[in-house]
């Protein structure tokens, strides 16, 4: 009965208070206790129960159950868990509505401040925020910004070591075994804006002052590409990757670097492998820096350093250039190779003839294989011999020459049709007058030549003019140079005196 009494007592008691403070009670009162240090003090001495309880039974009140209006300067309420081996949070809401928007805080900030919503301070070993979701929901952080645009996070480190967003999709960090389909980043974007000089939105854009890199990816699996770009759109005319450096190295450098390799590898692939009937170009170098400088492609390989599957072709000059061996630091020699309007095969050599005046020569055994017809040419050497012909012409990889002089020499020379099976099953490839069809008609290899615009280039490339690297222009941009992120020093943090 005792317990009732008390229990009732504490109740009116309470009840009292609120009576009186709509009449200005200035007095201050205690719960359990007899010296309260607050307009209200209440302290419960229980081993259980709520030291303030605040029910609202009614369903249809869309009141608040509790309603502080702080005129001062401190806080509106001030929390503070005094126990330390405590494990439970100092401020616990549990939300059971289950309508669309229900949420389990709000934090409305006046439209005429330019204060924070809500600032943590973290002066110890944890987090600075938790965020743990167990139910049905998929997103942790939901900033919305549909209103006005701005800043979804703001991550300021100064000059500290850190990382301003670390996403583990594994379950184990330091020595990961298993993780799920995750990806770290992942941007949707719709950008309202032409391309081009500057663009005004994208999935990623970042800026890098140090010396350190710009991005860094490291792909451990065994499996996957290390990254991927793609154009989807087909009226897309933009390259998928597009690189500048005003500095003085390469604008891309790939290297492949394994030692025990199966297998031939490819460095770096590029093909074109759409059907569109046009001269589409798998790769293409180009370097003019100014007239006689400049190396549109290079390539060195202790086998070869340039191969082609297919024709070759050369608009100029094709020549072998190497250090002139008499003065290999200043001089360069070059030899030129012999046109024709046939494709041939050349062999040459110098026979003695037997005390019959005649000659057998004999040729590499694949030339009856590639070779079809021959023409000769013959040079005596050591005496005038008028009488020189061909007895026999080539068969079996052999020919004999007669009329010669006994015991001297003669200079031949084969020049014969190549006739592989390259071109048995590709006999147009030995044209040499072919008409501009297509898209190739109306164009020149070397329009300069002939008064025409580079436009006219039958291999023109818009893309190997002078590109500006692209700027990012976007309001915020200027509002993230103007600002610095106000230090947890700069903000200053009300200190209310532990109860004793």
């Amino acid at each position: 009965m005792k317990k009732s009494y008390n229990s009732l007592a504490l109740t009116l008691t309470i009840c009292m208070v609120f009576l009186f403070s709509s009449f200005s009670l200035n007095a201050q009162v205690g719960v359990g206790t007899t010296t309260p240090d607050a307009q209200l003090d209440i302290v419960a001495p229980a081993a259980t129960g709520n030291a303030l309880q605040v029910n609202d039974d009614n369903t249809t009140n869309a009141s608040s159950s509790v309603w502080v209006r702080n005129s001062g300067l401190g806080y509106g309420i001030n929390l503070q868990t005094l126990n330390t081996g405590s494990n439970f949070p100092s401020l616990g809401i549990t939300q059971f509505g289950t309508g669309a928007i229900s949420r389990g805080l709000d934090i409305n900030m006046d439209a005429t401040t330019g204060a924070y919503a809500l600032a943590v301070f973290q002066n110890g070993a944890g987090d600075g925020i938790y965020n743990q979701i167990n139910g049905s929901g998929i997103v942790g952080v939901y900033n919305d910004l549909s209103d006005h645009g701005g800043i979804g996070d703001f991550v300021d480190l100064d000059d500290n070591d850190g990382t301003g967003v670390l996403v583990y999709g594994v379950d184990n960090g330091a020595a990961p075994t298993s993780g799920g389909d995750v990806f770290a980043f992942n941007g949707i974007v719709r950008t309202n804006t032409a391309t081009g000089a500057f663009v005004n939105g994208g999935v990623l854009a970042g800026q890098q002052f140090g010396v350190g890199h710009g991005t860094i990816i490291t792909h451990s699996g065994t499996a996957g590409r290390n990254a991927e770009f793609n154009i989807t759109n087909a009226a897309n005319a933009d390259a998928a990757i597009f690189s500048v450096h005003l500095g003085q190295g390469s604008a891309i450098v790939a290297q492949n670097q394994n030692n025990a390799i199966t297998g031939t590898i490819t460095v770096a692939d590029f093909a074109y492998t759409g059907t569109d009937i046009d001269d589409h170009i798998g790769i293409e170098g180009a370097s003019t820096p100014a007239a006689g400088w400049g190396i549109g492609m290079l390539g060195t390989g202790n086998w070869y350093g340039v191969a082609s599957i297919g024709d070759f072709t050369a608009t100029g000059a094709k020549a072998f250039t190497i250090d002139h061996p008499q003065d290999p630091a200043n001089m360069m020699l070059k030899h030129f190779s012999v046109e024709s309007n046939e494709v041939l095969n050349m062999y040459r050599g110098v026979e003695a003839f037997d005390a019959s005046g005649k000659a057998i020569v004999s040729l590499p055994d694949y030339y009856d294989s590639i070779n079809i017809n021959p023409s000769y040419q013959l040079t005596p050497i050591g005496a005038a011999m008028p009488n020189l012909y061909i007895e026999s012409e080539i068969a079996n990889g052999q020919f004999v020459i007669a009329g010669g002089v006994p015991n001297k020499k003669v200079s031949w020379q084969i020049t014969a049709e190549r006739n592989d099976p390259y071109f048995q099953q590709n006999p147009e490839k030995k044209q040499d007058v072919v008409t501009k069809e297509g898209s190739r008609n109306g164009k020149y290899f070397n329009p300069e030549l002939y008064n025409q615009p580079k436009e006219k280039g039958m291999f023109y490339n818009a893309n190997k003019e002078k590109q500006e690297l692209t700027k990012v222009r976007n309001s915020n941009t200027k509002q993230l140079e103007d600002r610095k992120a106000e230090s947890a020093e700069a903000i200053k943090e009300e200190k209310v005196e532990d109860k004793k």
